[in-house]
């Protein structure tokens, strides 16, 4: 584990005392520990509630020192910066409640010993930082720089039901089952959007069973969090994930440059997600949320418009992405290339607040 980076005394008394004047209202008490227990069991019996995440704020967060998954979780792996870009989160966003972790299934094949302590430890950090954790098994989102994750290839073979035990459960049991009781995981995230390099029915079908798989053996395990998968902003891939998911989480983009050139279609998008998580009685919460631009009062609209919209239908969010990241659409064009979506972090490199993006704060 690497040292190299520390939290400069200054910057860590003045998070420190960001996160102890909202201690009252996010540090977990036994009072939520009983409540997220009570959603836990409520959504094994289907009696949930649409408003049971709607307190949710929050962020995915990468690293900022990797744009792999082998980076991240492998020899990499920094706690120490680590902590100080979560606690520079809690300084910035005081309601910041939740963090949305991508874990790595290739660090872990690397290094089966050490990849899981090193997840233990940045959960450790809970309590310190008055949030909870959605841990987000594997990931099924491909771009450029590659995170690493799973395809229609892999699971075609190794997902097969009888090389499904060999290939993913020592994983799956290395990451679980130490935290089965832990009121300090929120949700168990199985795939970040499974079906995105799954072009036919054929494709997707194989996602679906390997997906079954693994929620198997996370219940096998025990865990007493609700199971979800973030889904992408579309009603089938929501459709085909609720049979599997305890909470229907999903990702509502306003893709403003892309395939949602207005406000409108999203507004309607939410309303039909909205509308068909009712139908079966079951929560929903945006693990993902907060489209990006390079121009940053361009971005801070565009997370108006999302924020808004989420937050007068009850849901709460995760929004994309905390810090500055060389992981793809997490940074500026001089560290990468620059997709559609292109800059999502709120906090710059430099540690600094991105300009116009305390409007988080406003939701």
């Amino acid at each position: 584990m690497s040292n190299k980076t520390d939290v400069t005394r200054r910057e860590f008394i003045r998070a420190a005392a960001a996160v102890a004047g909202a201690a009252a209202g996010t540090r977990i008490t036994h009072a939520e520990t009983a409540e997220r227990q009570e959603i836990s069991h409520n959504a094994a019996k289907g009696i949930v509630t649409m408003s049971d995440y709607s307190h949710v704020r929050g962020f995915n967060y990468q690293p900022s020192y990797g744009s792999h998954g082998l980076e991240t979780w492998g020899d990499a792996f920094d706690i120490a910066v680590i902590k100080k870009e979560l606690l520079r989160g809690r300084q910035y966003f005081p309601k910041m409640n939740t963090i949305r972790l991508w874990l790595s299934y290739d660090a872990y094949i690397r290094q089966p010993g050490a990849m899981p302590k090193r997840f233990h430890s940045v959960i450790d950090l809970s309590e310190e930082l008055g949030i909870r954790f959605i841990p987000t098994l594997f990931n099924g989102w491909h771009s450029c720089p590659d995170f690493g994750g799973i395809s229609v290839e892999m699971l075609g073979y190794w997902g097969a039901a009888d090389r499904f035990a060999g290939a993913f459960v020592p994983y799956i049991d290395a990451i679980v089952k130490p935290h089965a009781n832990d009121a300090r995981i929120l949700l168990w995230d199985l795939c970040n959007e499974p079906f995105n390099s799954a072009g036919c029915d054929a494709s997707k079908k194989v996602v679906l069973d390997w997906l079954e798989r693994v929620r198997r053996q996370c219940k096998d395990s025990g865990v007493n969090a609700p199971i979800a998968v973030g889904a992408t902003p579309s009603m089938d891939a929501i459709r085909m994930l609720e049979p599997i998911s305890d909470v229907i989480t999903f990702h509502p983009y306003y893709a403003w440059n892309a395939w949602v050139t207005t406000p409108q279609p999203f507004e309607n998008f939410l309303d039909e997600a909205v509308a068909f998580g009712k139908s079966v009685g079951k929560p929903m919460l945006a693990t993902e949320t907060g489209w990006g631009a390079l121009d940053d009062k361009k971005r801070s609209e565009v997370l108006a418009i999302e924020l808004g919209a989420l937050t007068k239908r009850g849901l709460g969010f995760v929004a994309h992405l905390l810090h500055h990241t060389l992981v793809a659409d997490g940074h500026r064009p001089e560290y990468g290339p620059i997709s559609g979506a292109g800059y999502m972090a709120f906090v710059e490199k430099d540690g600094s607040l991105r300009p116009h993006h305390d409007i988080f704060n406003t939701f």
